[in-house]
């Protein structure tokens, strides 16, 4: 089976062929490898399209292991000269922002980006294993919501991002940061219905991507 890898705004690539057990994979800077297996996806606690709860299998990938970050979304910028997001001055970004995650990249910027790291986006199903493991837990560090392990902005939603990797106790059960809080990321998913799911959106589609 081959196992794939992606970036965290995320994307992935083809990797070597593995061993059906998996039971050596090689280590690819800045990234973590997610074995190939069952793992519960989506929710019956929360949104009603968010259910209802299933089994999934996934073959074994690599996830990027931090939020892409303004000084990789520059080298891109450079090198290729797309157009760099609309809040930078002169094709960069502010003084001191190196390790901060890029933001206001639209999905097609996300997908140019990705396919410029020889990576893809991932899909809803990956990003969600990557982020709560194969348990179903609510939260990348466990079941119970905890303030100090996630940048979350609670007051009118008003917030400001971190350095990526800044909260190393919400890190996920494979050694993602970042994925509960800090900025909204994204998948190459439609937003769709799960299968089973009775509730009904004018939204469901491929207008919209998770």
């Amino acid at each position: 089976m081959k196992p794939q890898i992606f970036l965290l705004l995320w994307c992935i690539f083809n990797a070597a062929i593995l061993s059906s057990a998996e039971k050596k994979v090689p280590e690819i800077p800045g990234m973590v490898y997610v074995p190939a297996g069952e793992f519960i996806m989506g929710s019956d606690e929360g949104f009603l399209y968010e259910g209802p709860k299933r089994r999934v299998w996934l073959e074994g990938y690599y996830v990027d292991k931090y939020e892409v970050t303004t000084q990789q979304y520059k080298r891109f910028i450079d090198a290729t000269g797309h157009t760099a997001p609309h809040h930078w001055k002169n094709n960069t970004y502010p003084k001191g922002r190196d390790d901060f995650p890029v933001v206001r990249v639209s999905y097609y910027d996300a997908q140019l980006y990705a396919k410029w790291a020889g990576k893809r986006l991932p899909t809803e199903a990956e990003w969600e294993k990557a982020a709560r493991g194969r348990d179903g837990r609510r939260y990348p560090w466990g079941e119970i919501w905890n303030d100090n392990y996630s940048n979350i902005a609670f007051w009118l939603s008003i917030g400001w991002p971190k350095k990526v990797g800044s909260y190393i106790e919400g890190m996920s059960p494979y050694g993602c940061h970042d994925m509960s809080g800090n900025v909204k990321e994204l998948t190459d998913s439609s937003f769709v219905p799960y299968p089973g799911c009775l509730y009904r959106s004018d939204k469901f589609g491929s207008k919209y991507i998770v």
